[in-house]
């Protein structure tokens, strides 16, 4: 449910760059690097907190080929990891939220009324109740400023909404009925985490009608139907509703698990999947089979300050450094740590297949540190 410290690259050299990536410059050499890279990480994850020893799964690409893919250590007691094992993402659910919304806009998708949806729909043009929700008194919130988290609506995971119970289970009409009594708080469209607004992005999926559809699909099914298929996203599905046949990992808690019932997630932080389908995501979205060229743009752009150096997009932290731009985000949620990171050379209008590297990080432990970097490791190592 939130982020780890964003990712810093700034020792390697655009030259190196070029260099491996164009010339698939992976090795078993590479590999073994990795291996080690992990087993000093997990090394550390134990002396620091000793727990059931949590398993790690690894997925590197380069280019647009996964080079390693991988998993460490057992998913389950007497079950290895592997690739294909399954993890709770946490907030990489973001990622493919945020997709569906982007990909209902485009494809003119209209709301139960008739009228077609856009990123500055007002949400009181959505949902009954809401008309005091104007930022700062100034804008409505927007479809727009729920995708780059600066709708100003207070964090539910933060400060859940009275009469809710974090430990318990809550249906998501009651989620949204308490949401809706919440008001907009803090500088005008200014950057707050939020798991409020991508939970409001999977009900405002549930009141759109897509070309050729006679009623809305619910949020899990369009991005079953839609999303993942486009990403060839096979073994991915959600949390307590998995695909078919896969296995998934037993969840290490190191704190009592709060939000972990449904409907908590719904949108945020609820989707289960492998480093393999993760790639295949990745590679999906950045080769543009998941949204046209100007959505994607979207996604990757400094569309809200966070800190001098980052900013958000639409389901993406975002930095540039040393002619490179470096998209990730981290999941927490109970029982697991993600982390998702593509780094490419700074985009520029002559060079639109850029060559890239991403790295996915799926733990079946929460509250773990140095996810971030460990994958900034293993980017430098890709690109030695």
């Amino acid at each position: 449910m939130r982020r780890l410290a964003t990712l810093s690259l700034s020792a390697l050299t655009l030259a190196g760059w070029s260099a491996a990536v164009s010339a698939g410059g992976w090795s078993e050499s590479k590999t073994e690097q990795a291996n080690a890279l992990v087993g000093h990480f997990l090394a550390q994850v134990l002396h620091e907190a000793p727990t059931p020893q949590p398993s790690v799964a690894l997925g590197v690409g380069m280019g647009g080929s996964l080079v390693l893919a991988k998993g460490y250590g057992e998913a389950a007691p007497g079950v290895p990891a592997n690739e294909r094992t399954i993890y709770h993402v946490g907030s990489l659910a973001k990622q493919l939220t945020a997709a569906g919304i982007l990909d209902l806009v485009d494809r003119g998708a209209v709301l139960r009324e008739g009228t077609r949806i856009s990123l500055d729909t007002p949400l009181a043009q959505v949902f009954s109740g809401v008309e005091h929700w104007a930022s700062g008194g100034e804008r409505p919130v927007t479809v727009r400023s729920l995708l780059t988290m600066t709708s100003n609506l207070p964090n539910f995971t933060r400060r859940p909404p009275a009469a809710t119970d974090p430990w318990g289970r809550i249906g998501a009409p009651e989620l949204l009925s308490a949401i809706k009594t919440l008001r907009p708080s803090g500088w005008p469209d200014s950057f707050e985490y939020s798991n409020t607004s991508y939970f409001l992005l999977a009900e405002v999926m549930e009141e759109v009608i897509a070309p050729g559809e006679p009623l809305p699909k619910s949020y899990r099914d369009y991005l079953r139907s839609v999303i993942f298929p486009r990403a060839a996203m096979s073994e991915t599905g959600f949390v307590g509703d998995y695909a078919a046949g896969t296995i998934v990992a037993s969840p290490i808690h190191r704190r009592r698990p709060a939000f972990d019932q449904p409907d908590w997630l719904k949108g945020s932080a609820d989707v289960a999947s492998n480093v393999v389908d993760m790639f295949a995501w990745n590679r999906a979205l950045m080769e543009g089979r998941v949204l046209n060229g100007a959505s994607r743009a979207l996604m990757f752009s400094d569309a809200a300050r966070v800190t001098p150096q980052d900013y958000y997009g639409m389901g993406w932290f975002i930095r540039h450094e040393d002619k490179r731009d470096v998209f990730s985000h981290s999941g927490l949620v109970p029982g697991f740590t993600s982390y998702n990171t593509i780094v490419r050379p700074e985009a520029r209008a002559d060079q639109p297949g850029a060559d890239w590297v991403s790295v996915t990080l799926l733990v079946n432990c929460d509250e773990i540190d140095g996810l971030d970097r460990l994958a900034e490791d293993l980017v430098r190592l890709a690109l030695e």
